[in-house]
């Protein structure tokens, strides 16, 4: 037993001199020192701080993982498992996981000597890549070509705006055209467009011709704005995803000669090129391993790119039917396409969530954009070029500013996946929406405040397309759905006011 026993409140005892502190630091009862309480923080200090340390190495871990360049093929996968020492494939394990494990390795390895290539510059034994054919080097001088006299008279055109029209009367403008469209833009006309769900449809360069097609492979034309069909083509055997007319198409049919003036893609991995003068197509590209979701035209009208489940995207030459690139990135299927109004750049979202902005004139990734938290279903630029729309899973659009390389806006304009995404042609005054919720929305570019909702589909809206130009003074909208019908939205037969800005603010 102790030989002391104390009892109340040590502190009056413990504030005075030094040596009742040490008094009591030697009886039964544990009086803290001020070494030990400076030594105890400084351990919590420690602590945090490695706990600090060790989530920041974590996410930089997954972030260089992310920007990692990983081949998609699994057989390509397989071969660099081998090259590291690894086991080519796990029981229970999928070509996704096997790829993941595969970015996880070569994080692993190369993250201590990252640092040391960057101040060394030597080596590049890490580093994956695929060499270019001589045909995509021309192809890439080519489009350079094209691109940069275009993205200048853009640049210019701008500019002049700028100072010839105050930035007020402009939203006025667009505000009078959207209140016009809110009181006038009704359905015209309905169609049934097949004996199986629409999966796209799209105006033709010049407006007189919409393009429909289907999960039975049909494609089919349709006269604008009286939607009496034109021709039908059996194009695949399998479900065809998408459709993309050729920018140079013009007129209606009969057409002649061999020109390329409609493409189709399918889920039997094949992109048909259509003529439209007989029902055999001109050409066939083959080379994806899964089906084709979305294909695109370049501007400049030689090359076709195309997206596919296989988790890659390719670039096609249109005359010689040449793959001239097979470009990895996404570590899911990817899905939508859209190229710059300039022809420089093409964007690409696959079903992971991830968005990608590429250089075509260089086949670098110039902006990953992750974001949205679904599957990324479609994209599309605005014609002024500084301006991208993600529409996703996740039932929202992101508007992303490419000058600043955010996102600038979140909309959440529909409660089920959103189908298309698109501008309106020209002024890009509109930005058009499909959605599975079974509605078209239509909204301002200037507030992105929705101006019209389009109700009429009795089932999942598959895609909706504006009209390029207005037919004569009218303005019209496509939309397909899954009810296998085809609808065009008007005004009512009314053409657009003429712009008196000065009226519209008295």
């Amino acid at each position: 037993m102790a030989d002391h026993i104390h009892y109340g409140d040590l502190s009056g005892a413990l504030g005075g001199a030094g040596e009742d502190r040490e008094a009591y630091t030697g009886s039964n009862i544990h009086v803290p020192s001020d070494a030990d309480i400076v030594s105890g923080a400084a351990d919590d200090m420690a602590r945090a701080r490695q706990q600090h340390e060790e989530a920041v190495r974590a996410f930089e871990q997954k972030r260089s993982q992310r920007e990692m360049a990983v081949p998609t093929g699994d057989a390509q996968v397989k071969a660099k498992l081998r090259e590291f020492g690894e086991p080519a494939c796990i029981f229970g394990e999928g070509p996704y996981e096997r790829r993941d494990r595969l970015r996880t390795i070569m994080a692993g390895r190369t993250a201590p000597t990252l640092d040391a290539k960057r101040q060394e510059s030597t080596g590049d034994e890490d580093l994956f890549y695929t060499e270019g054919v001589e045909e995509l080097l021309e192809a890439r001088v080519k489009i350079a070509e094209w691109s940069l006299p275009r993205a200048n008279q853009r640049l210019v055109k701008e500019r002049r705006q700028r100072l010839d029209e105050d930035p007020v009367e402009h939203e006025e403008r667009i505000d009078r055209f959207c209140m016009f469209l809110q009181k006038s833009m009704v359905a015209e006309v309905s169609q049934v467009g097949d004996e199986r769900p629409l999966t796209q449809g799209k105006f033709s360069p010049d407006a007189q011709l919409f393009c429909t097609s289907s999960w039975s492979g049909f494609v089919k034309l349709w006269k604008t704005p009286s939607c009496d069909p034109v021709l039908t083509i059996r194009g695949h055997e399998d479900r065809c995803n998408s459709i993309a007319w050729h920018p140079q198409c013009k007129g209606t049919p009969p057409f002649e000669g061999n020109t390329v003036r409609l493409a189709s893609a399918s889920a039997d991995s094949r992109i048909n090129l259509w003529s439209l003068s007989d029902s055999q197509p001109v050409n066939v590209l083959e080379g994806h391993e899964d089906r084709v979701n979305r294909i695109a035209f370049h501007p400049m009208g030689e090359h076709l790119i195309s997206t596919s489940h296989d988790m890659s995207w390719r670039l096609w030459d249109v005359n010689t039917t040449t793959e001239l690139l097979l470009q990895d990135g996404h570590s899911r299927p990817v899905y939508g396409v859209s190229v710059h109004p300039d022809g420089s750049l093409v964007a690409t979202s696959d079903l992971g969530g991830v968005v990608r902005v590429w250089d075509l004139r260089s086949g670098k990734t110039v902006m990953p954009l992750a974001a949205h938290g679904k599957q990324v279903m479609a994209v599309d630029f605005h014609p002024r070029g500084t301006v991208l729309a993600t529409a996703s899973d996740d039932h929202s659009v992101r508007i992303w500013d490419l000058r600043k390389r955010r996102c600038t806006h979140n909309l959440l304009l529909h409660n089920k996946l959103i189908s298309e995404v698109s501008f309106e042609k020209g002024e890009g005054r509109l930005m058009l929406t499909s959605s599975y919720d079974g509605t078209v929305k239509i909204c301002s570019t200037t507030d992105w405040k929705v101006v019209k909702v389009l109700i009429g589909h009795e089932g999942r809206v598959m895609g909706a397309d504006h009209i390029p130009a207005a037919v004569g003074g009218h303005h019209y909208i496509g939309s397909v759905a899954f009810d296998r019908t085809l609808k065009f939205w008007s005004t009512q037969g009314k053409a657009e006011p003429p712009v008196d800005a000065t009226a519209f603010m008295t």
